[in-house]
């Protein structure tokens, strides 16, 4: 069963999950797409506690895999003892790693995800797996957050650290090396998201990329990455207008997503501080202090006049806080895809 793409507003993604009635059972049963299966049944669990993980957007144009923005779209993650009724190869990767890690004979547990990430949509959706099921497991075991830990063992697991960063700590996040820097962001800050209703893999996105580029491309990038980074250290982000230009992965993408350059364009006319490939897209991103409405539309027409029929467009905010352990009353009670 796929994820449901829910639109939220910042209150409703802020708080936990709510109690599901049997009535509306169906219209809230949530896998995650492609990164999770779902078996046919639905029982009811009563979790002890959730782990709440930010959505993020990563690269932010010129900061390839270095970059990582956490946002107020989040996964709940839980598990419970036992074998699932359907493994999945994505969740039992995790689980065992986990394990080895911890060095900790390896018990079988089911995954419970109460999903609002689209999958394989740029917004790093296996991250907030990967750290949620990551941190499950710790309280699990007894362990306090590990944060340094927890970035390690999931940026092993994801092949690169911008999404598994943003989503651990929250925030504006410089990753790579042994310590990631992270600068928190004002509300003034909004992010709106064009999500195509089209799926990226990160594989055939990296596959397009070349091994070499010219000497000024990774100039310019490194140029406009350290004018992006000095703007949000200052939370003086409008000083970040037009830099986010990049030249070392977007235009190799450009294929995948029809209409991604005149959707940028469109959005800086309209008064984006600037937009760009979330991840490996296909969603488009902006950023702006006003006009988001505006903006939005203006990245929504263009995706639609190339041939993108469904887009849905999202007011977001930032995530400062990362992943977080919320606990539950003891008479809550949820239903949930087995």
């Amino acid at each position: 069963m796929r994820t449901r793409l829910h639109s939220l507003g910042c209150r409703e993604s802020c708080i936990p999950p709510r109690p599901i009635s049997k009535r509306n059972r169906s219209r809230n049963e949530l896998g995650c797409g492609k990164v999770l299966s779902t078996t046919s049944f639905v029982k009811s669990f009563q979790p002890p506690f959730w782990i709440r993980v930010p959505a993020s957007t990563a690269n932010l144009g010129p900061g390839f895999d270095t970059f990582g923005l956490a946002l107020n779209l989040y996964n709940y993650i839980s598990i419970e003892p036992g074998n699932p009724t359907a493994p999945d190869p994505f969740a039992t990767t995790i689980i065992k790693a986990y394990h080895q890690a911890r060095s900790l004979p390896y018990k079988p547990y089911r995954l419970l995800v109460r999903g609002f990430v689209p999958p394989s949509r740029g917004l790093g959706s296996s991250a907030t797996i990967r750290v949620g099921l990551l941190a499950a497991l710790d309280k699990v075991y007894r362990r306090s957050l590990d944060l340094p830990w927890l970035i390690e063992t999931a940026t092993t697991l994801e092949g690169h650290p911008d999404n598994v960063t943003a989503a651990a700590l929250g925030g504006f996040v410089v990753c790579g090396g042994k310590k990631a820097a992270k600068a928190k962001v004002s509300p003034r800050l909004k992010l709106i998201a064009a999500i195509p209703k089209l799926e990226t893999s990160t594989q055939t996105a990296r596959s397009l990329l070349p091994s070499t580029v010219p000497f000024q491309d990774a100039v310019t990038n490194l140029r406009n990455a350290s004018r992006i980074t000095a703007a949000f250290l200052q939370q003086r982000y409008e000083e970040a207008t037009g830099a986010f230009l990049d030249r070392l992965h977007q235009p190799y993408r450009a294929s995948l997503v029809p209409g991604l350059e005149d959707a940028i364009a469109q959005a800086d006319r309209s008064g984006a501080i600037g937009a760009f490939l979330s991840g490996a897209g296909p969603t488009v991103m902006a950023l702006a202090l006003k006009s988001e409405k505006l903006i939005g539309q203006a990245m929504l027409k263009s995706l639609q006049k190339a041939g993108l029929g469904s887009v849905q467009i999202k007011a977001l905010s930032a995530d400062n806080e990362g992943v977080k352990i919320l606990r539950l009353k003891a008479e809550e009670t949820y239903f949930f895809s087995a």
